[in-house]
């Protein structure tokens, strides 16, 4: 078999294996990264050994890393970290610090070296980006207030990788003092993350602005695969790690206007490629290994799993959690995560750890990645459990979470509407909170997960209760008139500064709540009519460019004309 006979071999077992094992697990509601850890031991060299050289798919694996760094880089503008940072910097560096420094004491306890034990204690305290967050999108959670607190400590915890990704270039290199190493890096870190923000400010910028200038959807594609590898390629040659450069990048424009069309683009690729990643971590596992030290990795998966519940747990309830949100955090986040073979990398993992404890680390890991959906659901039995007490105690408020309130956004009706509207700013990790005075609807939403309160929204102390001197918008849902005209009048009143948006179930009463003072009033019939009319306007042939320029004025005349008539 020829060269390229064998390549096209090789790359056939991967996609047979992918589509049929990941396809599997998706039918049994398990994450695909599960799927491509075991499409990968299955066509390894352990199992099948229908892929015998694995040297192209951990390029691809790579450069999915990279990938994977970048979107979230691209996931922290400083908005969404300044709206987290009670839970970013609070929980998740406790965190990290705390699970990393005991796992590190464990690794000398068992005869690692100081340098292997650090960069094992800080691997094993970090979680599954990627399954948690799968885990979160298909069980619909990532919107409640557990998976708010959970991403944020997996953002704090994507920071620590790129920090240990630092150390694994920097130990060894000089003989010197464990600490003087460890400020090297900072050091150098900082010099570099210097030299691609100069780069960023005056070449990533006027760059894409050329590039979207010219309308050409492959060539902004291109260009963000040029930031991408060209940053990494900067990185790597400071004696730093790749992926810092990547992650870099993505904070870098995830303050531009450009981040979101980047992000759809590369969305595809990071996915696949990841896939590619995880099947090419999967080709390194040894079944001989679990079996011949079954015991061994059992002990340690269990150690680990109960040390890191414990913990964060405990974190959590002294940084003011009730124990219902707790427990949740801690049994999600107690799987270990797919960083650690990109930090134990096998140069590294060689250098550092003594022969064969990688072996062991990696099905460790892998084990407690696959039980994290089953953590999942343990963690809402015993939620549930918990906040049955805590709901019935008192289901009007909630200080622990109104303290964290601030540029939020503020909901008065938590009906259909309201709901829908909820789970969209979710989604986007936009704070809201909402009010109703229908008790079923508050009990509904607490039960989801979301900050809804009981309260009549015309009423000042009320919304001042949740801090409405701090959002920055408030949308009324109410489906009566007078209720809305009342609270738009209060606020107008109360809160001259604050947007206020209203739905209304006709155009009847749209002008006497623009004279009232809301900044927005839009029509409940208009959307749903819009949609229609784009539907029938398209079977009937009309150019899309017309039908663009006639939903436009459509929408101007009966919802954007209240702004004109405000001045805004």
């Amino acid at each position: 078999m020829g060269p390229e006979t064998t390549f096209l071999y090789n790359i056939l077992g991967f996609l047979a294996a992918a589509v049929g094992v990941v396809f599997l697990f998706r039918r049994m509601k398990a994450s695909p990264m599960l799927g491509y850890l075991a499409a990968g031991m299955l066509v390894g060299p352990h199992v099948l050994n229908i892929v015998t050289d694995s040297t192209e798919t951990q390029i691809l694996g790579e450069i999915g890393v990279l990938f994977l760094l970048f979107t979230l880089g691209l996931e922290l503008p400083l908005q969404r970290l300044q709206s987290l940072k009670q839970y970013v910097f609070g929980i998740g560096i406790s965190q990290v610090l705390l699970t990393g420094g005991l796992f590190a004491f464990f690794g000398l306890w068992v005869g690692v070296s100081r340098e292997g034990a650090v960069l094992m204690g800080g691997a094993l305290a970090l979680s599954s980006t990627a399954v948690v967050l799968q885990v979160l999108t298909d069980r619909r959670e990532f919107a409640t207030r557990f998976g708010r607190i959970s991403f944020s400590v997996l953002l704090l915890q994507d920071l620590a990788v790129v920090f240990l990704l630092i150390l694994t270039t920097t130990f060894g290199v000089e003989k010197t003092n464990i600490f003087v190493e460890l400020s090297y890096a900072i050091i150098k870190a900082g010099a570099v993350l210097l030299v691609i923000i100069a780069i960023g400010r005056f070449v990533f910028r006027p760059l894409y602005r050329a590039v979207s200038l010219g309308g050409n959807p492959e060539l902004f594609m291109a260009t963000t695969f040029l930031v991408i590898l060209g940053t990494a390629f900067i990185t790597e040659t400071a004696s730093l790690s790749r992926e810092l450069g990547a992650f870099l990048a993505g904070i870098l424009l995830a303050e531009t206007e450009y981040r979101h069309q980047i992000e759809a683009d590369i969305q595809p690729f990071r996915g696949l490629l990841l896939g590619v990643f995880f099947m090419s971590v999967g080709m390194t596992i040894n079944l001989s290994v679990l079996l011949s030290a079954f015991s061994i990795v059992l002990t340690l998966l269990f150690f680990m799993v109960i040390t890191k519940i414990l913990l964060v747990y405990l974190i959590a309830r002294i940084r003011g959690l009730k124990a219902s949100t707790s427990i949740r955090v801690a049994l999600i986040l107690a799987g270990g995560g797919e960083f650690i073979f990109v930090i134990f990398s096998p140069s590294v993992a060689q250098e550092f750890l003594p022969p064969g404890f990688a072996d062991i680390l990696f099905l460790v890991v892998i084990l407690s990645m696959a039980l994290t959906p089953l953590l999942a659901v343990l963690g809402k039995w015993c939620s549930d459990r918990l906040q049955v007490r805590e709901l019935r105690s008192d289901p009007t408020t909630d200080p622990e979470e109104i303290r964290e309130f601030q540029n939020h956004v503020i909901i008065a009706g938590f009906g259909r509407v309201g709901q829908m509207l909820g789970e969209i700013l979710a989604k986007r990790m936009i704070p809201f909170v909402a009010l109703d005075i229908d008790m079923r609807r508050v009990i509904e939403g607490k039960e989801k997960g979301y900050p809804v309160f009981y309260g009549d929204a015309r009423r000042r102390q009320v919304l001042k209760g949740i801090g409405a001197e701090r959002a920055k918008a408030v949308v009324i849902t109410l489906n009566q008139m007078t209720p809305s005209v009342r609270t738009v009048t209060m606020l107008r009143r109360y809160f001259p500064d604050l947007p206020i948006c209203v739905r209304i179930k006709d155009h009847k009463h749209q002008e006497k709540l623009i004279e009232s003072g809301a900044r927005l009033v839009v029509p409940e019939t208009v959307e749903p009519t819009i949609q229609l009319a784009t539907s029938v306007l398209h079977v009937m042939g009309v150019p899309v460019d017309e039908i663009t320029q006639l939903i436009d004025t459509f929408r101007r005349q009966h919802w954007i004309v209240s702004d004109i008539k405000k001045g805004d």
